[in-house]
């Protein structure tokens, strides 16, 4: 049986819709996470100040700013580069569980109750936390050399948390499944990896250069609304393993 990325959509179309308030709840709920874990750990404002500014945007490289650092300053940025390393594989770790808990509660009828399917999420947290380090790392590994592989490992890795939270197989496996099957379904699984990307780069873009409104707003309203469309993959990605597991 051939999936389709038509069937695909209205699949997740449908799913969306009915459960628009929960997907946005935990979309607000991660993103209140994230600002949460910035309040609590502050950075070196020095280094966010050397980020923003000019001389950031006008550097050659990166590797240029990092040599013309003082010793000092290469270990904040560390620090503040770890920082927001962890904030974002946190941030991601809550979100692809809690919507795959989501989906795996209403698959089944009901038949689970809330309490076992919580359970089963807080135990796949841990072993989830450390195949999306992983398959991150792998990932700016690609982007490092040219964005084309950094785009073509994001497509190929895509589905291993799905398949993780699935067969609970070990983390190699997973990715190992998730490059096999991503590779003989590329069109299927890439449009919508490539649209999850143009989504972000869109309204990182539009938000970045709104003035108009305070900083702290702005970095409110971008996360709740790329959480959104990033919960809205899963659930396409979910989907897919789903139809793929029965075909």
């Amino acid at each position: 049986m051939s999936i389709t990325i038509r069937e695909l959509c209205n699949d997740t179309y449908h799913f969306v819709s009915k459960e628009a308030k929960i997907i946005i709840f935990i979309s607000m709920l991660a993103t209140f996470m994230s600002i949460l874990i910035n309040m609590l750990i502050k950075p070196n404002m020095h280094i966010i100040a050397i980020i923003e500014n000019k001389k950031f945007i006008s550097s050659h490289s990166i590797f240029d700013l990092i040599n013309n650092m003082s010793v000092y300053e290469k270990k904040e940025l560390l620090k503040y580069s770890i920082f927001k390393i962890l904030e974002f594989l946190i941030n991601k770790t809550f979100l692809v569980g809690s919507i795959i808990t989501l989906i795996r509660h209403l698959s089944n009828n009901q038949r689970e109750s809330i309490k076992l399917s919580l359970y089963s999420s807080f135990k796949l947290l841990p072993s989830l936390f450390i195949l999306n380090f992983i398959t991150t790392f792998i990932i700016q590994i690609g982007f490092m050399f040219f964005i084309f592989p950094g785009i073509f490992l994001s497509v190929l890795l895509a589905l291993s948390p799905i398949i993780l939270s699935f067969k609970k197989n070990n983390l190699i496996e997973c990715i190992r499944l998730s490059i096999s099957i991503s590779y003989k379904n590329l069109n299927v699984i890439g449009i919508s990896v490539l649209f999850w990307m143009c989504v972000k780069f869109i309204f990182t873009t539009i938000f970045s250069n709104t003035y108009i409104i305070s900083k702290n707003f702005v970095f409110l309203i971008l996360n709740i609304n790329m959480n959104i469309f990033f919960s809205i993959l899963i659930i396409y990605l979910f989907r897919f393993y789903m139809l793929f597991l029965r075909s």
